[in-house]
């Protein structure tokens, strides 16, 4: 039934998201009002802190990279699956793992980059100092702990129950499991990321920016999703 549930919700939303999208990235006005907002969130002012968090481009941006997130896990377990018979997503789809890849993509990739890239586009002027500040800073220091504390969390707790001694253990566990992957994943993460932030900072326009790393993020959810598997998983 689950199963059934995420098919049909990634099938309903991703039409829905390229097609606003299509359609907001024809607008001049979109695009000089989404690259003239204000650097950082804002209290005060005609920008207000509720006006932000119910922009419609951050909710579509939440939900391109909640549904990216979603197919680049699943093709990722498929790609990993033992089961001879290979499917998309597999038998042995572990949908808990593919819900927590949901919720960090919605609330990182989409959410938090939507602020991220627009204060980047507003403070620097050089394509390099972008995505220098991207890479280095970003990444290593907001991306992968976000990742670390938040995945773990939400797949203990849906698989034995927020706040229980057994969500706890398994927590810990994932929270090992994943962090000693994270230096040789940050490498893998340069090499595919810095070309790629490359061309955004310099060619993509700024509406497009958190759309256009979504897009490219399915290749890497399938890489991270591959290279941070526990091996609790690969025994199960």
């Amino acid at each position: 039934m689950m199963r059934q549930l995420l098919l049909t919700f990634l099938l309903l939303l991703v039409p829905q998201t390229f097609g606003f999208v299509a359609t907001q990235s024809s607008s001049k006005h979109v695009a000089s009002a989404y690259t003239k907002r204000a650097p950082a969130l804002a209290l005060s002012g005609d920008a207000t802190l509720i006006d932000q968090l119910t922009d419609p481009l951050l909710l579509q941006h939440m939900a391109t990279g909640g549904a990216l997130a979603f197919a680049g896990d699943v093709i990722a377990q498929s790609l990993l699956s033992k089961e001879e018979e290979k499917s998309i997503p597999p038998k042995d789809w572990d949908v808990i793992r593919t819900n927590a890849f949901v919720v960090f993509g919605a609330l990182y990739t989409g959410g938090a980059q939507h602020f991220i890239f627009n204060y980047l586009n507003n403070s620097f002027d050089e394509p390099l100092a972008r995505l220098g500040m991207a890479q280095f800073f970003f990444i290593p220091f907001c991306y992968y702990p976000t990742f670390l504390f938040m995945t773990p969390a939400l797949r203990a707790g849906w698989e034995h129950g927020f706040g229980s001694e057994e969500a706890k253990t398994r927590q810990n566990q994932l929270f090992s499991e994943v962090a000693s992957k994270i230096p040789p994943t940050l490498l893998r993460n340069w090499c595919f990321w810095l070309p790629v932030q490359f061309v955004q900072f310099n060619y993509i326009p700024a509406e497009l920016n958190v759309t256009f790393t979504a897009a490219f993020g399915v290749i890497w959810n399938a890489i991270l999703s591959w290279s941070t598997a526990g091996t609790a998983e690969k025994e199960a």
